[in-house]
């Protein structure tokens, strides 16, 4: 504060001293070179009356006004300080979460690559089952369609040995040999009615 007082004064006494050398300029003109030094004495002191109560008047609500001003921009700063300090506790929140969310991220991709490896492995072992159900369904039938088969081939070879035992004995049988086979039927026949 005493370095601004002192300015001002010293702003005020160049400011006298640039009025006094104008007023001494302007005063010289008037009467053809004679100056009146009575009347730049009168205006000097009017002036320094007039400054003197204008710092007198003015003193008080300038500094009072500068005082504020000061005390307002002092506390802008420590306001801008303190919303400068939470901007950084909510950076390093921020800064945390990132990093918690990313870590979380990697333990969720884990987890789902696991799953997706058990999966992945259950479809496999369910597939390998269906298919020795299916090889073993296969075989079954496989199995079933060659005795089926078999049985019918075994039929139509009987029925054919019989055509053509039926026509060879055609052939080669006679009235004799008919009359003998008649008659060993009808033995056999006796017997077991017996």
């Amino acid at each position: 504060m005493g370095r601004n007082f002192g300015m001002r004064w010293v702003f005020a006494g160049a400011a006298g001293l640039i009025t006094l050398g104008a007023t001494a300029a302007f005063a010289s003109g008037g009467e053809g070179g004679h100056f009146n030094w009575e009347e730049l004495i009168y205006r000097a002191i009017n002036f320094g009356i007039l400054l003197a109560a204008i710092i007198v008047i003015l003193r008080k609500p300038l500094s009072s006004a500068l005082k504020g001003r000061v005390d307002g921009i002092k506390e802008e700063l420590a306001d801008l300080e303190a919303k400068r300090e939470e901007a950084r506790r909510e950076y390093a929140i921020i800064e945390k979460r990132l990093a918690d969310a990313m870590g979380e991220r990697e333990a969720i991709l884990a987890e789902f690559r696991q799953q997706g490896e058990r999966e992945y492995e259950k479809i496999l072992d369910n597939a390998k089952l269906l298919a020795e159900r299916i090889k073993s369904q296969a075989q079954f039938t496989i199995e079933q369609e060659t005795t089926l088969a078999k049985a019918e081939l075994r039929k139509e070879v009987a029925e054919l040995s019989a055509s053509v035992a039926e026509d060879l004995l055609k052939q080669n049988i006679n009235a004799e040999d008919q009359a003998r086979l008649v008659g060993e039927y009808l033995t056999k026949v006796q017997q077991e009615v017996q």
